[in-house]
């Protein structure tokens, strides 16, 4: 039986992407699965398609930038259930672009989003796993989040502080029967680009020709997220290269910093951006 099975599970950003994966396997494993999004309709759709499915599944509208949302839809759950047992912090958006032309009002809503809008969920669910002594807060976040990245500084800066915050808590939580994980994979093929925002050198059509990476599927990217899950891991990174780059960066930093150095000329001399 799946350590999932029969617990309560709210995923936000859970209407598209890996949310929506993450929705669906962890209804095919029993899960009472809230899927929550920006996007009511969107949401509402899956939670039915599931529902036909013989899932447990329901929808919320959530606005993760809105303290008074995240509130409302954790109470809901709460007088619903009587509990939380895991929080899936997927909702992000995406940014890409030189520093030089991403203007301050890009970097308030990554901000908002990427970073705020975890803190609000972790801030309000946290009381309530501390109460129930148990629960499990899975914060997505990024190869990024363990080393530097080209042309997307305002994403890079939040991951980094996802690290930074979800580390920490950790430490906190642990004797207080809660766990928490931070998720770093690399490059998933989803849609998370074409709602990104952008400066000039960088566009959502050609970005996906410009990453030298292989992109990972979404089912591929679900069951390595939740099999760090079930294994209690703190940081669950993949694939591969991510544990390459993460190496090299902590090996080396200045090597890292050189490695990135080519590849920005070469992204300039490709693609005409600024200097």
């Amino acid at each position: 039986m799946s350590i999932f099975s029969g617990k309560v599970t709210l995923v936000t950003g859970g209407a598209s992407g890996l949310g929506e994966g993450l929705c669906e396997e962890l209804s095919r494993r029993g899960a009472r699965v809230v899927v929550t999004d920006i996007n009511a309709e969107a949401a509402h759709l899956l939670a039915k398609r599931l529902q036909q499915a013989g899932g447990n599944v329901e929808a919320a509208s959530l606005d993760v930038t809105s303290l008074e949302s995240v509130a409302e839809v954790i109470s809901t759950v709460v007088d619903s259930y009587g509990r939380i047992d895991y929080v899936f912090n997927n909702a992000g958006i995406a940014v890409g672009g030189e520093f030089q032309e991403l203007d301050l009002a890009t970097w308030q809503r990554v901000v908002d989003v990427n970073l705020l809008g975890v803190v609000y969920v972790m801030y309000t669910v946290y009381k309530q796993m501390i109460s129930q002594r148990s629960g499990h807060i899975v914060n997505i976040a990024s190869m990024y989040a363990l080393m530097p990245g080209l042309l997307c500084a305002p994403y890079v800066a939040t991951k980094h502080a996802l690290s930074g915050l979800t580390q920490s808590v950790a430490s906190e939580a642990k004797n207080l029967g809660i766990k928490l994980t931070l998720v770093c994979p690399g490059y998933i093929d989803t849609n998370l680009f074409k709602s990104g925002a952008y400066g000039k050198s960088v566009n959502a059509e050609q970005i996906k020709t410009r990453i030298p990476l292989k992109f990972i599927d979404v089912p591929t990217a679900v069951k390595n997220i939740l099999c760090g899950v079930e294994s209690g891991q703190l940081i669950v990174a993949f694939p591969r290269y991510v544990h390459l780059f993460w190496w090299i960066y902590r090996l080396s930093p200045q090597l890292s910093l050189l490695i990135n150095k080519l590849i920005m000329r070469d992204q300039r001399e490709r693609y005409d951006s600024p200097i």
